[in-house]
């Protein structure tokens, strides 16, 4: 689940595309861009997945994990979003910033802090020209090594989902390296 409503779902559906036809599902959910109110959510569809795969007796009805992608922007509920994941094992993933964090690590470092804006309006539109919140079609989704290498290198010690990390940072390598293993496990 995510916050975003655009940006996030266009990568993870071109990320899955990527990887090949993976076992994984992607809702955008967009409730007033609250981190608590998209836990909270994750929560609810995790539940009611689990209620129906037991009352048709079909396992694959029910969810395997639940991950939400939130962004750090002013949200003043985030803490809060973060410890209600940990309590309910649902893997939260934060950007600091904003996810366009993750965007820009497919095209260049950024080590020092930085406000949402910038990224949005000086950043990306530096390597995605007309940057509007929609990916283009040819958005390098192979360079997602390079990407979790430069957020690893930003910041080393953001390695644990549930957790804000310092401006910049972004743990969505987490979920990516998740919807490849899943692939890899689901061909074996």
């Amino acid at each position: 689940m995510c916050e975003g409503e655009r940006t996030e779902v266009d990568y993870l559906k071109g990320i899955t595309s990527f990887f090949g036809a993976l076992p994984v599902e992607v809702e955008a959910v967009g409730l007033g861009r609250d981190p608590l109110q998209v836990v909270q959510e994750a929560i609810d569809r995790f539940h009611e997945a689990r209620v129906n795969a037991r009352r048709t007796k079909d396992a694959n009805l029910a969810f395997d994990e639940v991950w939400c992608l939130v962004d750090v922007d002013e949200h003043t509920r985030l803490e809060q979003a973060l410890a209600l994941g940990r309590r309910e094992e649902v893997k939260v993933v934060v950007s600091n910033p904003c996810f366009e964090l993750w965007l820009l690590y497919h095209f260049q470092e950024l080590t020092s802090g930085v406000h949402r804006t910038v990224l949005l309006k000086e950043k990306l539109p530096k390597y995605l020209s007309g940057y509007n919140k929609r990916l283009p079609v040819n958005f390098p989704y192979a360079a997602h090594p390079k990407a979790k290498a430069r957020a690893l290198r930003a910041a080393p010690k953001h390695t644990e989902t549930c957790h804000k990390g310092p401006n910049p940072s972004t743990t969505v390598w987490l979920l990516i390296d998740a919807i490849r293993n899943a692939g890899d496990a689901k061909r074996r």
